[in-house]
C-alpha cells in the first residue's frame, strides 16, 4: 500500500480517531489537552484515491503525561486505521511515518501506552513492553519503548 501523509491536519485525525475509539470501541474520553499542545504533531494518511485511511500523534515528553522519561524521549499514540483500510500495512507505515516525524524533531527514543490486544504489532515494530498493566477506561493498556 501506498500512503499520502500529513501532519498538520488535526480536524482529519479527529475523523479517524471520533470512528475508531469512541463509536467502534466505545471510549468517552478520546480528546485532551495533549491535541492542542503546539509541539503536537497529527499524523493522518490518505490513499491513492486521497481516502482518509489513518492517523495517529507523537509528542515530545515533558514529563506532564509520563513522568518517566528523559530528554530526546516522545510519546506516540492514538493509532487508528479505518475499518476498510486494516490488514493493507496502513498501521505500520503511520507508525514508521511519525517516527520519522519526532526524530526530525530530536526525538532518541518513543514509547506508548498500547492496547494489550495489539501488542504484537508494536513488538514487531521494535517495542518492548515495560511497567504494569493498566486500564486506560475498559481497555488493558501497558507501556511499550524503543530507541530511534
Amino acid at each position: 500500500m501506498t500512503l499520502a501523509f500529513k501532519s498538520d491536519s488535526y480536524a482529519d485525525a479527529q475523523a479517524v480517531r471520533r470512528a475508531v475509539f469512541m463509536d467502534e470501541q466505545g471510549f468517552q474520553n478520546e480528546f485532551d489537552e495533549v491535541d492542542e499542545r503546539p509541539s503536537t504533531i497529527h499524523v493522518t494518511a490518505y490513499d491513492q484515491a486521497g481516502a482518509l485511511v489513518g492517523c495517529a500523534r507523537v509528542f515530545p515528553d515533558d514529563g506532564a503525561d509520563t513522568n518517566r522519561h528523559g530528554p530526546g524521549a516522545w510519546i506516540f499514540g492514538r493509532l487508528a486505521v479505518m475499518p476498510e483500510a486494516r490488514g493493507s500495512g496502513a498501521g505500520s507505515l503511520i507508525l514508521a511515518e511519525s517516527e520519522r516525524l519526532a526524530q526530525a524533531q530530536g526525538a532518541r527514543e518513543m514509547h506508548l501506552h498500547a492496547q494489550c490486544r495489539v501488542q504484537p504489532f508494536y513488538q514487531r515494530a521494535g517495542y518492548e513492553p515495560y511497567g504494569d498493566i493498566e486500564l486506560d477506561e475498559h481497555v488493558e493498556h501497558q507501556w511499550m519503548g524503543k530507541q530511534l
